[in-house]
């Protein structure tokens, strides 16, 4: 079993960390600040390991990457992932025909749905991708893809306070 790693850091540094822990926006990024918090009281990763609900090796990492990086270390940093496969051109497509009137671009239809700007893309960039690809593209772009509302005028008619039954 590996030596028990300790923290020993001064009053400033505690103090910054104490800081970091209660600005910290999301919940993993604070509970690893609390993690050091604990270690800089005297606590063991054993002992902190079970009150964060995390295993000894997490703790034990993220204090080590204190010890080398300071404060700036602890963040949870997300995984990089695979690079995403759509090209650049189909993105920039997207975002111009977006913000044209489907008739304007040669589509017969009012609005756009996913599945013709799907469609729409494929023929222009020679590149085809799902509907929900489609859909997350624009939501990433601030574009909410939501269904139409239909209004019935016949039920509307049909009411006595209708502004044209007057």
């Amino acid at each position: 079993m590996p030596a028990t790693l300790r923290l020993q850091v001064g009053e400033e540094a505690r103090a910054a960390v104490v800081r970091c822990y209660e600005e910290a926006s999301d919940a993993e990024t604070r509970t690893r600040y609390q993690m050091v918090v604990l270690a800089t009281e005297g606590w063991t990763a054993p002992q902190i390991a079970p009150l964060v609900r995390r295993s000894v090796d997490t703790v034990q990492r993220v204090l080590r990457r204190y010890q080398a990086a300071g404060a700036a270390g602890v963040p949870h940093r997300r995984r990089p992932g695979r690079t995403s496969p759509i090209p650049a051109r189909w993105e920039a497509a997207l975002l111009a025909a977006i913000d044209q009137d489907p008739h304007a671009v040669g589509v017969n239809s009012a609005n756009w749905t996913t599945e013709r700007l799907a469609d729409y893309l494929a023929e222009q960039t020679g590149y085809r991708v799902g509907i929900e690809t489609v859909r997350t593209r624009l939501h990433r772009a601030d574009y909410v893809c939501k269904r139409p509302t239909w209004t019935l005028q016949r039920k509307a008619e049909e009411q006595p306070e209708w502004a044209k039954n007057a």
